[in-house]
C-alpha cells in the first residue's frame, strides 16, 4: 500500500547541493502527498516567516557527502541523494515524525514550466493542486472572472424545455464572451464549448435536410401518431372500466371514473384536431428554429411530446389527488375510532370523545372509502406508470 507520494520538479544537473521547498497535504485515503514547488542553491532564500507551518516542507538534494553539514531541521524535512543519477530518499520527516518505510514512496517527476503554464481540464486531482501551489509560489494566478447568470428561468416557464434551452444558451454565450474577453485567449474549456456549438449546428442542419423534405407527409405522420396515442388511451380506459387483471372493482364508481376520463381525452382530441390545421405553421416555425442546432430541435420535440401527452398527465393528477384524499380520510377515520383527533394548532394528536351518532357516521364513511379504494388505486397505478413512461421518453 502506498503511504507517501512525492511530486518533484526536474532538478538541474549541477554539482552544488540543491535546497527545495514544498507543501504537504493528506488525501482522503490518508496518503501523504508532498508537492515540491521551488528549489535554490541557497536554503536561506526559501525561508518564510511561517517556515514552521505544518503544511510546508523543506529539503535537500545532493551527492552523498563525506562529512555531513549541520542543517537546521524542520518539522517537515526531506533529504534526497543522487546515486548514479538516480534519486534516493535518505530521510523523510512529516509533522515531526520520521518515516521509516521509504521504500513504498512513489516519486513523480514533473516539468516546472509546463505545469506553471498549462491549463487543467479536470477540477480535482493531484496535478491541479500542484499547479495551484506552484502558481501561488510565484504569484501567477489565472484571471478569475465571477459570472452571474443574466437570464433566470421563471417558475411558470420551467416546464418548457425550449424556453429553458434558449435561456441557458444565452447565459452560456454571455459567459463565453466575458471569459474570452477577460482572458484574452481561448482556453480548452472555451474551445470545447465552441466546438460543441459548431457540431450542434452541423447536426441541426443535417437533421433539417432529412426531416423536412416533405412537410405534408410529415404533418400526416404526426397526426397519425397522435391518433394512435389517443386510441391507445381509449383502449386502456375501456380495459380499466371492465375487470382489469381479473380484479372485481366497484362497478358504479369505476364506470363514473372511466367516463369522466374518457370525456377528458375526447376534449383533448378535439383540441388537437382543431389545432392540427395549424400544424403546417408549427412545422414551418420548427423548420427555422431547427437551424439553430440539433439541441433546439430536441427541445422543441420534447415540448411537443409534453403537449401531446398532456391529457394523460391531467388524468394522473386527478387520480393521484383522489387517491391522496381517500388515504388521508382513512387515516383520519382510524384515529377517529380510537378516540384521537389531529390538532392543527399544536401539530399533535389529541384525545377526543365522540357520540354514538358520530361513530356511526364515521363507520359508514370509513366503509365507503375503503371499498372505493381499490378502484382509485388501480387508476392511480396505471396512470402513474404512463406518466413515468412519458418522463423517461423526455429524458428526465
Amino acid at each position: 500500500m502506498v503511504s507517501n507520494k512525492i511530486i518533484l520538479p526536474v532538478l538541474p544537473n549541477i554539482t552544488k547541493d540543491l535546497y527545495f521547498k514544498g507543501y504537504v497535504s493528506t488525501s482522503k485515503n490518508f496518503t501523504n502527498i508532498i508537492y515540491i514547488t521551488r528549489y535554490s542553491t541557497n536554503i536561506e532564500a526559501l525561508f518564510e516567516e511561517n517556515s514552521e507551518s505544518k503544511n510546508i516542507i523543506y529539503g535537500k538534494c545532493g551527492d552523498i557527502p563525506q562529512k555531513r553539514k549541520k542543517i537546521r531541521k524542520f518539522q517537515n524535512w526531506l533529504l534526497l541523494y543522487n546515486v548514479t543519477t538516480n534519486l534516493q530518499i535518505n530521510e523523510l520527516i512529516i509533522n515531526g515524525s520520521k518515516i521509516n518505510d521509504t521504500q513504498n514512496c512513489v516519486v513523480i517527476i514533473y516539468d516546472h514550466e509546463v505545469i506553471l503554464n498549462s491549463e487543467m481540464i479536470c477540477d480535482t486531482g493531484d496535478f491541479l493542486n500542484l499547479q495551484n501551489f506552484v502558481r501561488n509560489e510565484y504569484n501567477q494566478f489565472p484571471s478569475s472572472i465571477t459570472y452571474e447568470p443574466a437570464f433566470k428561468i421563471p417558475y411558470w416557464l420551467s416546464s418548457s424545455m425550449f424556453i429553458q434551452h434558449i435561456l441557458n444558451y444565452m447565459n452560456v454565450a454571455k459567459w463565453l464572451f466575458i471569459s474570452i474577453k477577460g482572458d484574452k485567449k481561448i482556453s480548452i474549456r472555451q474551445g470545447n464549448f465552441i466546438l460543441a456549438i459548431m457540431t450542434d449546428l452541423i447536426l441541426g442542419w443535417t437533421a433539417m435536410k432529412l426531416i423536412t423534405q416533405d412537410k405534408k407527409e410529415l404533418s400526416v405522420m404526426l397526426m397519425g401518431m397522435l391518433e394512435k396515442l389517443i386510441n391507445l388511451l381509449y383502449t386502456l380506459l375501456k380495459w380499466l372500466m371492465g375487470a382489469p387483471a381479473g380484479l372485481k372493482l366497484n362497478n358504479a364508481f369505476n364506470k363514473m371514473l372511466g367516463k369522466y376520463f374518457s370525456y377528458h381525452v375526447q376534449l383533448w382530441w378535439h383540441f388537437l384536431d382543431v389545432s392540427g390545421e395549424k400544424l403546417d405553421t408549427a412545422l414551418q416555425i420548427y423548420h427555422y428554429l431547427g437551424y439553430f442546432g440539433f439541441t433546439f430541435q430536441a427541445a422543441v420535440i420534447s415540448d411537443m411530446i409534453s403537449i401531446a401527452t398532456f391529457h394523460s398527465y391531467c388524468i394522473y393528477v386527478y387520480a393521484a389527488r383522489l387517491f391522496n384524499l381517500q388515504i388521508s380520510g382513512l387515516i383520519a377515520l382510524l384515529r377517529f375510532f380510537v378516540g384521537r383527533k389531529y390538532n392543527p394548532l399544536k401539530g399533535s394528536i389529541d384525545s377526543c370523545e365522540y357520540t354514538n351518532q358520530e361513530l356511526f357516521v364515521g363507520t359508514v364513511a370509513f366503509t365507503i372509502l375503503l371499498l372505493l379504494l381499490p378502484t382509485t388505486t388501480m387508476y392511480y397505478i396505471v396512470f402513474t406508470l404512463c406518466n413515468l413512461l412519458s418522463f423517461f421518453s423526455l429524458g428526465y
